[in-house]
Parts: C-alpha cells; sequence; structure tokens
C-alpha cells in the first residue's frame, strides 16, 4: 500500500528479517521517547535479541508491517498475533506499534492497525485486543479508532483496548 503525506510517501508492508536494525531504531527510539520518565530503559542489544527471536521463531501467527518512507527509512512499524486467553473473547492481538515522533500524525498508524485487524480477517480472526500502559501519553488513539476499555475485575482500566468486531475498525482506517 502505497501513502502520500506532508511528510513524503510511504509504502506500507511486510518486514523482513533486513529491516531488523531499523526494526531496533525505531522501537527503542519511540519507547524511550514515550516512556521519558521510565527506568532502566531497554537497550539496542535487549531489542536486538528480541527481534531476531520473533524473526526467528515467528509463533502464534506473528507477523509484522512496516511503514517505510520513499528512500527506505522505517518511520515505524505494527505488529500482530494470535491471542490466546480464554478469559477473554479476544482471538488477534495488535502487539506493538511504534514509531519515531517525527511520523505521529500523519495517518500512518491508522493505516498500519488497518492493515494489522486486515490480517486478522483474512485469517478468520474477527477480534482484536491490545495492551498498552495506561501512562501512554498515546492511548487516545486506539479510543479514536473506537478501541473499548477493557477493566480489570476491580474496575481498574489497566491499559487493554479491545475491538469484538474488526471490520468496523478496518472500514474506519481506511479513511
Amino acid at each position: 500500500m502505497r501513502i502520500q503525506t506532508p511528510a513524503g510517501k510511504f509504502i506500507i508492508r511486510e518486514a523482513i528479517e533486513k529491516d531488523l536494525p531499523s526494526l531496533v531504531h525505531v522501537h527503542v527510539t519511540s519507547w524511550n521517547a514515550t516512556y521519558a520518565n521510565y527506568h532502566p530503559k531497554p537497550s539496542v542489544e535487549l531489542r536486538t535479541r528480541q527481534w531476531q527471536e520473533a524473526f526467528a521463531i515467528n509463533r502464534d501467527n506473528w507477523f509484522c508491517y512496516v511503514a517505510e518512507k520513499e528512500g527506505g527509512s522505517i518511520a515505524g512499524f505494527a505488529t500482530g498475533n494470535d491471542f490466546n486467553d480464554p478469559s477473554l473473547p479476544y482471538k488477534g492481538q495488535l502487539n506493538k506499534i511504534h514509531f519515531l515522533k517525527t511520523y505521529h500524525r500523519l495517518g500512518l498508524g491508522k493505516k498500519l492497525v488497518g492493515i494489522v485487524a486486515e490480517r486478522f480477517l483474512r485469517n478468520g480472526i474477527r477480534t482484536m485486543i491490545l495492551f498498552a500502559d495506561p501512562e501512554n501519553p498515546n492511548i487516545v488513539f486506539y479510543e479514536k479508532l473506537g478501541g473499548e476499555k477493557i477493566y480489570d475485575d476491580a474496575g481498574k482500566f489497566q491499559g487493554a483496548f479491545g475491538w469484538i468486531d474488526i471490520e468496523p475498525l478496518v472500514e474506519l482506517c481506511k479513511r
């Protein structure tokens, strides 16, 4: 999928192992910017090991899409996988979504969420959940995409959002 934004042209495509250094860079940079007050911060070495494992094992129908700027640099990514918790009615998980700050509010995140949801639909999965830190300043993004807050047994919001039907999400993300 090709997208034109005020920051330039982008292509959304499935990630390949060759993207690993860029994925690590975006993951570390984005996480550290979002959670500036959290310590210790994940290192490049830790994220490299995690990404290598993700590509090597490819468990639970794991997949990753990137938003790549014309010229080859990766602006952001989203990962998804099956979700298997019998206590919750969700079958797909938007596991991670990260963008370099320069590329926030361009519509790229919305497009990536839509691509992840479309992938789930193709795989026969109609529901999706994500877990975010409730202190993440960007979680309003999930509410704007129709995610419903999920509360724990004590009635406290711990950062989870769910979509009981992702077809409307796919349509919303195409706009």
